[in-house]
């Protein structure tokens, strides 16, 4: 399972928050249509990894992920210049 800090998970609570007042939604780490990683309101699938924080699903990994992520943490660098945002870091080799 990929690992979230408290930071992270803070930070995309507020963004579920912004996007959306479903509380069925979570955001979902996926591929966009360039093939990058990004996050999207979504609503939860069978396989998927599910991260809460304070009673709120806020990131959901599915099963195309979750093994290129295992391991990794999300974190979010609030620096404001390149590479700020949410970041992911991956595990150790």
């Amino acid at each position: 399972m990929v690992n979230v800090t408290e930071r992270a998970k803070a930070r995309l609570k507020k963004l579920l928050s912004s996007k959306s007042d479903d509380l069925s939604l979570g955001l979902r780490l996926g591929r966009t249509t360039s093939g990058a990683l990004g996050i999207f309101p979504d609503h939860e699938h069978a396989d998927d990894q599910v991260v809460e924080h304070e009673g709120v699903r806020v990131l959901l990994v599915g099963k195309d992920l979750a093994d290129k992520v295992e391991g990794g943490t999300i974190d979010y660098d609030e620096g404001g210049g390149p590479g700020s945002g949410l970041v992911i870091k991956k595990r150790a080799a």
